[in-house]
């Protein structure tokens, strides 16, 4: 009867551990029920300003991060956060998404959108140049704003080896910046893949001319 009650005991603490202990760390292969717009309002720390943008930009740019453009139904976006958004604010003395100007939004949107979902395992193996500028491998792409961008991934190798399992890290050129780490990819959203750009890009930088400001500055 004790060896009864103690078993009964150990699993009524296995399944308290299994319940009470569990932690949320996110969506699971990146998948999000939902568009685009409802994935950055679900992760705020990360895009609630980027939200903002697209809403600044104009009712297009909103219909199609919502899925709900016709002409582009299924997006990639190589998404600038927060931290993009909130530097080029400081560095031009702005404090709000809102003091920007909505045409200039929407090209910068534009710059960072291409064509279906274009998912790490589609993308080419790529070698940087000389000081991160264009190099071997990868592909071209262009963005709906009409300009070519150059991606690749780089293989990380696993005790010296290139395995199967090894980490692949995706980079962007906007050919106008530096070569540009991928923070976060493959998210997906129900209309959209997700590429984040690493929190050290700055909104603007994509553009012919980069920033208005000193874009290889990095204090955020």
């Amino acid at each position: 009867m004790r060896r009864n009650y103690i078993i009964i005991v150990l699993m009524l603490v296995i399944m308290s551990c299994t319940k009470d202990n569990f932690i949320d760390t996110g969506i699971s292969k990146g998948r999000f029920n939902g568009n685009v717009l409802e994935y950055m309002e679900a992760h705020p720390y990360d895009w609630d300003s980027t939200r903002l943008l697209i809403k600044h930009a104009g009712e297009d740019m909103v219909r199609l991060f919502e899925g709900n453009d016709p002409q582009h139904k299924e997006i990639t976006f190589f998404g600038l956060t927060n931290h993009s958004i909130r530097r080029y604010l400081l560095h031009n003395g702005l404090s709000r998404v809102t003091d920007l100007d909505p045409e200039w939004c929407h090209s910068v949107l534009m710059q960072h959108v291409v064509d279906g979902k274009l998912y790490r395992k589609d993308i080419p193996t790529g070698e940087e140049g000389d000081f991160g500028t264009l190099g071997s491998g990868g592909m071209m792409v262009k963005s709906l704003a009409g300009k070519e961008c150059w991606v690749y991934v780089k293989i990380e190798p696993v005790d010296g080896r290139y395995v199967e399992f090894a980490p692949r890290h995706i980079f962007i050129n906007f050919m106008s910046t530096e070569n540009i780490a991928i923070m976060s990819g493959d998210i997906e959203p129900n209309n959209a893949l997700i590429h984040a750009l690493d929190y050290n890009f700055t909104i603007g930088d994509s553009m012919i001319g980069g920033s208005s400001d000193d874009e290889n500055e990095d204090w955020w």
